[in-house]
């Protein structure tokens, strides 16, 4: 069931991803066989579905199955979890630890516009999209401008009688990311770096990198450098930030030729960044064809036929493509009660320690939560980092007999003030992503300070129950036997005692 494409979301046409195909990756899988220097959904869905096969997954994920409610349960040092199934009957599970991995792009929704639902024709979401959709002479408006909107207009124009944009968001249409890494030394007939569908792999080239993982790991190194290492365009107010930003405006408006109306309305006056940047390969270049219209007149109602624009105006269209994304929660989907039935969705704005834990929701973890790392680079490593973070957390509890851990509300406040580079992106004057790069990032969570968090330990009176009765599990294992690590000959040798 897994291996169906159709059944899953952003099934749009050109979905793509905009981190190059050898560093979107889990860090610690490459993969030798991508087909190109940018991968298409479904290829990307391949190497997930082979993880997932590779290392016996399926025993630990239950499918078909909604999270409800938790709550937390402080005597108990527990999680009651409210789940549903598809057929609708619910059950309650219990944990130590609960672990938020659904992110804040999980709920695709249908924009509010009045009489959406009422149109005859085809009605389409970029998060699902039906599979045998034909546009080929046809009517379609799109709603949108964001990233699926980008890839999905040069496709829909390519056959499309007409296309209508409708716009309300400036976006920067970025260059190619890491179009100076070459692959001449596995092949000299090597392409350099192009756009999705624009560049291939050899097959010497795929040959090479599964012969030689030391020589694959340094060009996944150089592809990952390019990306990491331009992040002080982004850094507000510096010369390079000033730089970029004049000179992807000035590629935007000689993309967009002779259109000076597209130009006042499309580039952006503010930094790059602001807005995640994405290499739109062909979308400036659609927008400018016969048969593509942008309207800015905003959408007033959609009726049988078509849309009524902001100025009374009648589109008719056969297909009304809605590219609109998803319901964008920077609080969790399902309600979480915590200490003192405190809900976190009762929250004006969410107050998360490092985008992975929550002041007053003890023993719970978020993946890549508000504050993570949303405006540079692949999620891949972040995610990796912070279940790294999470299992460090999870092991002391367990070793040190801790019944729970949050981080202390003050120092999340204090490290939530910081803005830095992205000062630009705040919502309601709060910034929601980390105020530095993406190593920077990676860095802070390498290890848990647990001096941020209040611990409650399972026996307070005898925090030192840990110790038992004085023995180490190996002298319980190997008794006179047990190994003795810290004698070696380099001091730089790591060991531990189990």
């Amino acid at each position: 069931m897994l291996s169906n494409y159709e059944l899953y979301e952003n099934r749009y046409p050109g979905c793509a991803c905009d981190i190059p195909a050898h560093t979107y990756t889990f860090p610690f899988e490459p993969n030798p066989d991508w087909s190109g220097y940018y991968s298409y959904a479904p290829e990307i869905q391949e190497y997930f579905i082979r993880f997932y096969t590779k290392y016996n997954l399926e025993p630990f994920v239950v499918l078909g199955t909604e999270v409800v409610a938790a709550e937390w349960h402080d005597l108990e040092g527990k999680w009651h979890v409210q789940l549903k199934r598809k057929d609708g009957s619910t059950f309650e599970d219990t944990c130590n630890v609960l672990i938020n991995g659904s992110g804040v792009l999980t709920k695709w929704k249908w924009p509010a516009i009045d009489g959406l639902h009422d149109f005859k024709g085809v009605l389409a979401h970029s998060a699902y999209w039906p599979q045998d959709l034909d546009w080929t002479d046809k009517r379609v408006a799109v709603i949108g401008t964001g990233s699926s909107s980008i890839q999905m207009v040069p496709k829909l124009a390519a056959t499309a009688s007409s296309v209508t944009v409708f716009m309300r968001n400036q976006t920067y249409i970025a260059p190619q990311f890491g179009a100076n890494v070459t692959n001449k030394e596995a092949d000299p007939a090597a392409m350099d770096p192009a756009a999705a569908g624009k560049h291939q792999y050899t097959e010497k080239e795929k040959q090479r990198f599964r012969d030689d993982p030391e020589y694959h790991l340094e060009y996944r190194k150089k592809v990952e450098g390019s990306i990491v290492g331009g992040w002080d365009m982004f850094n507000r107010g510096t010369d390079l930030n000033i730089q970029v930003r004049e000179l992807m405006q000035n590629q935007m408006r000689d993309r967009l030729g002779n259109r000076e109306d597209l130009k006042e309305r499309i580039i952006p006056t503010w930094s790059p960044g602001c807005r995640r940047l994405t290499p739109g390969e062909g979308y400036l270049e659609a927008l400018i064809k016969e048969n593509v219209t942008c309207n800015f007149d905003g959408i007033d109602g959609v009726n049988a036929t078509g849309l009524l624009t902001g100025k009374g105006e009648q589109v008719d269209v056969d297909i009304l493509v809605c590219a609109t994304g998803f319901d964008v929660q920077y609080l969790p989907h399902f309600r979480i009660v915590g200490l003192g039935a405190q809900v976190m969705q009762d929250q004006t704005t969410p107050n998360v320690y490092a985008s992975i834990a929550a002041p007053g929701f003890p023993n719970y973890f978020v993946i890549n939560g508000p504050r993570g790392n949303w405006g540079q680079g692949c999620a891949l490593p972040s995610h990796e980092t912070q279940m790294e973070y999470i299992l460090q957390c999870c092991r002391k509890m367990q070793e040190d007999q801790i019944k729970s851990m949050h981080p202390k509300e003050k120092i999340t406040t204090q490290l939530n003030a910081y803005e830095d580079a992205w000062h630009e992106k705040s919502v309601n004057g709060r910034i929601h992503i980390w105020p530095g790069s993406l190593l920077h990032h990676l860095k802070y969570l390498k290890r848990p300070r647990y001096e941020h968090y209040e611990i409650d330990y399972k026996d307070p009176d005898n925090v030192f129950a840990f110790l038992g009765n004085g023995r180490t599990i190996s002298q319980v294992k190997h008794g006179a036997g047990a190994p003795v690590p810290y004698i070696r000959n380099d001091e730089d040798t790591p060991w531990d005692i189990e």
